[in-house]
């Protein structure tokens, strides 16, 4: 069998430079590809002949790390967030669990009841990237940092993604629409590590999550 392309699509911002070129050391030799959106930078920081990137500026938010995907037509599209580091095995597990599960994930949560009254701060079955997972777990919403699938079950259009750094949501939600299920997969503590940021989506919006809430309900709450 012919082995199928891998890539891994990460959105950077500037100011994150030195976190994102550790990311991209992590992972560049396990994958044949290298797709960097790059909002507010002047350049691409790191020439290889595996990287593509776009200059951006930052109005498509977390989203668009799915921007190179539309032109990816077979193989494995992976997505890392510019603050994470993965083990030299990681993109050979994810192609393996992909080829297993179809849509997967090492974060994401479901929720216990409807209707939520927070989309941060509602009690929640949660699986964090960062901590020990035992279990392969379906998810309502995964974290799109750490996500992957094979492009022929699901290339989700940038039209999904209708307000920015709402992705973990807008893409959970498109995946829902098509009947198609999101796992979480078990791995060890450490096995994803964090490179600390002071300012983040969910600094920003944990105290503001009203859209979010609204929008979960509207999907979820049947």
């Amino acid at each position: 069998m012919v082995s199928k392309k891998i890539t891994v699509n990460i959105a950077s911002l500037v100011e994150r430079v030195d976190l994102l070129i550790n990311t991209i050391n992590s992972i560049i030799d396990q994958v044949d590809e290298v797709n960097l959106y790059l909002n507010n930078y002047k350049s691409n920081p790191y020439p290889d002949p595996k990287v593509n990137y776009i200059l951006g500026d930052n109005s498509l938010g977390d989203s668009s790390k799915f921007w190179f995907v539309q032109e990816q037509t077979e193989g494995y599209a992976l997505f890392l967030d510019d603050d994470l580091i993965v083990g030299d095995t990681y993109a050979e597990d994810m192609k393996k669990a992909i080829d297993e599960f179809g849509v997967v994930s090492h974060h994401g949560r479901t929720f216990k009841s409807f209707p939520i009254t927070s989309y941060y701060k509602e009690p929640s079955y949660r699986y964090r990237c960062l901590d020990e997972v035992k279990y392969n777990k379906p998810v309502m919403i995964c974290g799109t940092g750490v996500l992957g699938f094979n492009v022929e079950t699901i290339k989700p259009p940038m039209s999904v993604f209708k307000k920015p750094n709402l992705a973990d949501i807008w893409f959970s939600i498109y995946a829902d629409s098509l009947n198609i299920p999101i796992w979480v997969l078990k791995h060890k503590k450490g096995y994803i590590q964090y490179q600390f940021v002071e300012d983040t989506i969910w600094d920003r919006k944990h105290n503001n999550d009203g859209f979010e809430t609204k929008i979960v309900n509207e999907t979820f709450c049947k």
